[in-house]
């Protein structure tokens, strides 16, 4: 007899041997149990965690000999030819293959044939988010009034690609993944029924891998013991599904922690000279990167022995959470990037090395800090802002040039005092006042550019503003501005801020990164390694 895999060998054939889908097979048996039989069915959920065995299981307990009943027996001539897919009554339908309108109108065709030798005519359809709109029309209405004794059972692993039409006129289940706890115990059982020598650590790197199917795990169990000539141990494990080994990653972090680009990039160099896929490369480095971040927050992890444990300890101790959760965030956008791209390796150099480069990174915290608790001007009196300015007017000047020093002191007087201010002499020196205003008022600053300034007269600069956010900024820092123009200037200065009818959430002219560049270097840093957006508003 020709060999059978694990993962057609130990296919569930009862609601009991059915993992992990309790809140699936409890409804179905009452249904059963109670004769609440619907219609049509709906099962939707990631590949082999159970869709098509649940199928075959509900349709042997609907014709089995004993039936209706919750639990088959298994060995009657129903039930044997279900489990074979050779029933004449229990039709399987590929729906990749029969995504047609003609090919629905043949089945219909078929509903009005009772059943040969069972209670129930059932139709399974796997992959039914493969037929075609057209197909799916056509379906409807014997979908809400099939004949007598006609059973539809729909298995799907995209269950948004199906109409709503049809889903609401199913009954849907949603299959969850496995726990990985739950895979290692079934491959554990299997392993002593086959007298396989392997060890807990292998078991549940298996597990992990299967991304919780346990169609996939008996399948890679099954590639193991192919390869296998004695006793199976995680190395060979490793070696089999091309899985790096827990310190080759530990490796890789502790450059990363200790800013070492050149270390980093022999580590990753070796393994791409192993001819480890770069996907699955980075999907393993995601989910080392998770272990430290549960270790981190105080998550005690399963299935780590103590050695990989003690590993995972000593980078934990050595780093942050901001910057765990940074590096967890690069990995899963560089996860995106690379499927449209075509130097994926070229990407993750990058990625990575930007990941060494965390001890150049402000924090942001500090930062808004920093921006929250900025010193502010002292307020000119009401006295001092009501003197009437004389109106006398003035020929070009020079440009004001602003003293090295940072601080706006008392007694600083322009190069060429002026008795009143006009349009031309605020433009001609409003570079140098900005220069002069960046240490104390950064954001200000960016916001307060030449284009704002709509007209002078007298002792009044009339500023406009077409966005909304920008507008309330410097109209509370009215006051502070107001004494800092007059000591530019070097006489009492009024401000009128208006905020133009036909704003709107765009602005004309929002900041530039190289707007905050000029102003603060670190927090464009920042904006161009989290890709942020700058706004307005």
């Amino acid at each position: 007899m020709s060999y059978i895999v694990l993962a057609r060998k130990y296919r569930p054939g009862t609601f009991k041997e059915i993992y992990s889908q309790d809140h699936i097979t409890q409804v179905l048996s009452n249904a059963i149990k109670m004769n609440r039989i619907a219609h049509a069915y709906l099962f939707t959920g990631p590949r082999g965690v159970g869709k098509t065995s649940m199928a075959r299981i509900l349709a042997k307990s609907l014709n089995c000999q004993n039936g209706p009943t919750e639990e088959p027996c298994g060995i009657c001539n129903n039930c044997l030819e279900i489990t074979s897919t050779s029933s004449p009554d229990v039709i399987e339908i590929d729906g990749a293959s029969n995504t047609g309108v003609d090919d629905v109108r043949e089945l219909q065709k078929e509903l009005f044939y009772v059943p040969n030798q069972s209670k129930f005519k059932i139709y399974i359809i796997d992959e039914v988010h493969m037929l075609s709109k057209n197909a799916f029309n056509a379906l409807l209405k014997t979908l809400e009034e099939p004949p007598e004794n006609v059973v539809f059972i729909f298995a799907t692993t995209e269950p948004q690609k199906v109409l709503p039409t049809i889903i609401s006129r199913c009954q849907r289940f949603d299959f969850r993944r496995i726990p990985i706890e739950d895979i290692t115990a079934r491959l554990k059982e299997i392993s002593i029924i086959e007298n396989i020598d392997i060890d807990e650590e292998s078991l549940y790197l298996i597990a992990r891998k299967s991304d919780g199917g346990m169609r996939d795990a008996l399948s890679l169990l099954d590639q193991v013991l192919s390869f296998a000539d004695g006793p199976i141990r995680v190395n060979l494990v490793q070696e089999v599904l091309s899985e790096l080994p827990l310190i080759t990653f530990a490796e890789i972090t502790e450059a990363i922690l200790n800013h070492d680009p050149i270390k980093l990039m022999q580590l990753y160099q070796e393994v791409i000279n192993q001819g480890i896929d770069l996907a699955e490369f980075l999907n393993s480095y995601i989910e080392f990167m998770r272990h430290l971040l549960m270790l981190k927050v105080g998550i005690q992890l399963k299935g780590i022995v103590s050695e990989d444990l003690q590993l995972l300890t000593k980078l934990v101790d050595a780093s942050n959470l901001n910057n765990l959760m940074y590096m967890m965030s690069l990995l899963i956008q560089l996860k995106q990037d690379i499927r449209i791209s075509s130097h994926s390796s070229i990407m993750i150099e990058v990625v990575l090395l930007k990941m060494s480069r965390l001890d150049e990174m402000d924090d942001l915290d500090k930062i808004l800090a920093r921006i929250t608790n900025l010193p502010s001007m002292p307020v000119k009196s009401n006295e001092q802002a009501q003197q009437p300015a004389q109106q006398v007017p003035i020929k070009k000047s020079e440009p004001i040039i602003p003293p090295k020093d940072e601080s706006f002191e008392l007694d600083y007087v322009p190069p060429k005092k002026v008795l009143a201010l006009t349009l031309e002499h605020v433009l001609e020196n409003w570079d140098a006042f900005i220069e002069r205003i960046k240490s104390t008022k950064k954001m200000l600053a960016i916001y307060l550019i030449k284009e704002r300034i709509k007209n002078v007269k007298s002792d009044i600069i009339f500023l406009e503003f077409d966005s909304t956010m920008q507008y309330k900024m410097v109209n509370e820092a009215k006051e502070s501005l107001t004494d800092m123009l007059s000591k530019f200037f070097g006489i009492p200065v009024n401000l009128i801020i208006t905020l133009k009818e036909t704003a709107k959430i765009n602005s004309k002219r929002n900041p530039t990164l190289q707007d905050i560049k000029a102003v603060n270097p670190k927090l464009a840093t920042l904006i161009e390694l989290t890709d942020s957006m700058i706004s307005s508003e």
